[in-house]
């Protein structure tokens, strides 16, 4: 038996995290890039943990962060590092006050199975960080629930009931016992041993952590670009940057070239740009 022929015996890179931390979304193309060319043969979890449970009592004398006005110039700053767009409108019109509500809202998710769980997470992330949506409002949580295909009425029930809650208060213990200080927080382990990457670390870190818990793993090679976005889609510049080793320029005439033949469509976000396929609907 293969080393992915069960689940658990497949290699797994958990994300200690948070929906509403900048350097988490900057990590998304390099998590991409590695279910594009790793498939099924790793699994990927993600633990919440807890960024800010309330600005009133939280202070960050890292980044000088006292209240969520705050966070908008650590974002720009952070986005022309990590190349994901933001939209810092949400500091002046509804900033979110504690990340626990969303948190708690993906742990709901997370219960109808992972993939449902990962598709939440990375809506979650985008309403907030770059449509200026305060994803702390069940409102939105339940519009982003439907959105991705989850049971709206199991989604809203665990959130009421407390499972939710109770997941999300596991998720923390976990960070705490792992001794977690920076999201994202990498923890590597497979057939081979652990291996553990703090903070924000770049795709080839990744593989190679990866590859040395199951030097079994084989990349696969990668769709057309097209493909890449009705899988994924909507998708940043920096995404299709990442996942094909293109600088953000030549990633941009690639697109723009799909645009013009009509393939995909072009969406105005913030500082940035996604990019939506034609070919079929996205969650």
């Amino acid at each position: 038996m293969s080393s992915t022929d069960t689940a658990s015996d497949r290699p797994t890179i958990t994300q200690y995290t948070d929906p509403m931390c900048t350097w988490c979304w900057g990590s998304e193309p390099i998590i991409r890039r590695l279910r594009t060319v790793l498939g099924d043969q790793i699994r990927i979890r993600y633990v919440m943990g807890g960024l800010v449970e309330d600005f009133d009592e939280f202070y960050d004398p890292v980044n000088d962060i006292a209240e969520p006005s705050d966070v908008a110039p650590h974002w720009i700053e952070a986005s022309e590092h990590h190349g994901m767009p933001v939209d810092v409108t949400i500091f002046e019109t509804d900033p979110a006050q504690s990340t626990y509500p969303a948190s708690r809202a993906f742990t709901a998710a997370r219960q109808q199975g992972a993939e449902l769980a990962h598709r939440y997470l990375r809506r979650l992330r985008e309403a907030y960080i770059t449509q200026v949506r305060n994803v702390n409002d069940r409102e939105e949580q339940v519009k982003l629930a439907d959105a991705v295909g989850l049971d709206v009425d199991a989604f809203t029930t665990a959130l009421d009931n407390g499972t939710a809650q109770a997941a999300f208060e596991d998720d923390l213990s976990r960070t705490r016992d792992a001794g977690v200080r920076s999201f994202p927080t990498y923890h590597i382990d497979g057939p081979a041993g652990e291996q553990r990457a703090s903070g924000f670390t770049s795709f080839e870190e990744l593989l190679t952590a990866l590859m040395s818990v199951d030097p079994t793993l084989e990349r696969s090679s990668l769709p057309p670009i097209r493909r890449f976005i009705a899988e994924y889609g909507p998708v940043a510049t920096r995404e299709v940057a990442e996942v094909y080793e293109l600088d953000d320029g030549k990633a941009r005439q690639a697109l723009e070239s799909l645009v013009d033949d009509g393939t995909i469509r072009r969406e105005s976000r913030g500082n940035g740009f996604f990019w939506h396929s034609n070919d079929r609907g996205e969650n």
